[in-house]
């Protein structure tokens, strides 16, 4: 116990790096929170949380399920169905339970097993892997677009679009000023499968027939069929990008009960679940009350938002013994509220754990034993959930000399003065983008005059005019805007510092988020 009032801020990336002993104090201190700042309460003991999925009548979703987008009064599109209520939540639901049965998703199987052997294979024989880059972002995403119909060349440009709407500047919520906005290019993929029907979840969803709440029989909208699109591919990888990575990194801490599951597969199951119960992809779900209800023998007003802490309730030790500890032979009389409970409990939750027992069983046949380099790991930041974007997993004492031999030279690269700034950086330059799913090439060519610079940038089979160039040749800063059209419609900033032949810097991708990029002249 502290002398200090608990104060609990979702947004602070120190509570986000671990929540637990804060959890712990608001279950003992304050089991009903309430936050003036944001200006939300927040139930944290496994009954209340649980009782408050269940209430779905009072604590609705229709206002989302995201503390910022309650707040922020955004008005749901239409298909919607996570951030719906009845009528319309239990007609869009039913429509996907057709497509998402248990039946269909474990039948699913041999394509899950037969991609996660093509994306594992290619750590064999190597010192040390990144388990999100290497695993996380790539099985999920193939899974969920081979489902959809997504083209695989597409697929890791669909992933970054919907990670890009949950990532945030540490501390600070999302803004939602331009609504939720849903990503138009799946409608690319529906005319496709218009005129060229196949075996997927498109083409299912535009044949398929329904009554709506008014009781019209009708099928699908565009923008309906839009939206379904973004909440499923979104869906389809966060929750399993997420748990890959939690279960690396809690395997590696116990490494007597990793030896278990490679002598013993069959208890990899239980190890997925008691992942999910320790860390919840989705540490809290936030809800909109609109009638007066009672938690902790208090009234709270209708009007109100309440944030429900997942994360403290599935490490409550009225529920769970010994709750911070991982236990793969747990007791499982209770189970976890990870995915959420009553109706809108998440509906890809049998293909989240099919993949995710799927990806161990063939992962610790090809490597039985790693470590985590904690030291070079980085958490995603986002109010929605809680996960790695970056976590280094080594093999042997090789494979931590690499890891932070690479990281050293990342940050002596960052840090390095400028010696070598030229009067001119016109010719060409090959522009190399370190992204989330590996580097990507592109052609500068900048020439000066008429006061400025001026050039074009070429890639992906695209060229186009730069709309704004400067460079200082006392400090070597230099920055360029290019704005593209293909594969959708961005502004993209570049800043960064020549030195030589050389650049580096950032860019920063629209809503995309930023990333880091070197240059060469050629």
């Amino acid at each position: 116990m502290s002398a200090d009032p608990v104060y609990y801020d979702p947004y602070l990336r120190s509570i986000v790096k671990d929540p637990y002993p804060l959890y712990r104090r608001l279950r003992e201190e304050a089991p009903l929170y309430y936050n003036k700042e944001y200006d939300f309460y927040a139930i944290s003991r496994y009954e209340d949380v649980r009782a408050g999925f269940m209430n779905h009548k009072a604590l609705i979703s229709g206002r989302g399920g995201i503390l910022e987008m309650i707040k922020q009064k955004i008005e749901m599109p239409a298909g919607t169905f996570i951030f719906d209520d009845p009528p319309r939540h239990t007609m869009y639901r039913q429509i996907v339970q057709r497509i998402f049965t248990p039946r269909r998703m474990n039948g699913l199987e041999p394509l899950v097993r037969s991609e996660t052997i093509k994306v594992l294979d290619k750590l064999v024989g190597r010192d040390e892997f990144d388990v999100i880059d290497d695993i996380g972002r790539q099985l999920p995403m193939r899974v969920i677009g081979m489902l959809l119909g997504i083209p695989e060349e597409d697929q890791q440009l669909v992933r970054e679009l919907t990670d890009a709407k949950m990532r945030t500047e540490e501390g600070k919520p999302i803004d939602y000023a331009e609504g939720l906005k849903m990503e138009e290019n799946f409608d690319e993929y529906i005319k496709w499968r218009t005129n060229n029907p196949s075996d997927d979840v498109i083409t299912e969803l535009l044949g398929v027939e329904f009554t709506d709440d008014t009781g019209t029989q009708r099928k699908l909208t565009r923008d309906e069929l839009i939206t379904f699109c973004n909440v499923l591919a979104g869906a389809g990888n966060e929750t399993t990008n997420r748990l890959i990575g939690w279960t690396c990194k809690t395997l590696a801490e116990y490494p007597d009960q990793r030896r278990e599951l490679v002598a013993n597969p069959t208890l990899i199951p239980d190890a997925i679940e008691e992942v999910l119960r320790l860390e919840p992809p989705a540490p809290h779900v936030g809800r909109y009350i609109t009638t007066d209800v009672e938690f902790q023998g208090q009234k709270l007003p209708g009007g109100s938002t309440i944030l429900m802490l997942v994360g403290a309730a599935n490490h409550d030790d009225r529920v769970f013994a010994d709750p911070d500890r991982f236990d793969i032979h747990r007791d499982r009389t209770r189970s976890h509220l990870a995915f959420g409970a009553g109706i809108h409990t998440c509906i890809g939750n049998v293909l989240a754990r099919l993949e995710g027992r799927v990806v161990f069983e063939e992962l610790l046949k090809r490597v039985p034993d790693w470590d985590i380099d904690l030291a070079n790991a980085e958490l995603l930041s986002t109010s929605t959930v809680r996960g790695w974007d970056r976590l280094p997993a080594y093999i042997n004492a090789r494979g931590a000399d690499k890891i932070k031999a690479r990281a050293q030279a990342e940050k002596a690269a960052a840090e390095a003065p400028v010696t070598g700034a030229p009067a001119s950086v016109a010719g060409k330059w090959t522009i190399t983008v370190k992204g989330p799913t590996g580097p990507m090439d592109s052609t500068l060519e900048l020439q000066d005059g008429g006061g400025g610079l001026s050039g074009a940038q070429s890639g992906e089979g695209t060229t186009t005019e730069i709309e704004s160039a400067s460079y200082d040749a006392k400090t070597g800063a230099i920055t360029w805007i290019n704005k593209i059209s293909k594969p959708i419609k961005m502004k993209l900033t570049f800043n960064g510092t020549v030195n030589g032949n050389e650049i580096s810097g950032k860019l920063k991708a629209g809503f995309m988020g930023s990333f880091p990029f070197t240059g060469k002249q050629v």
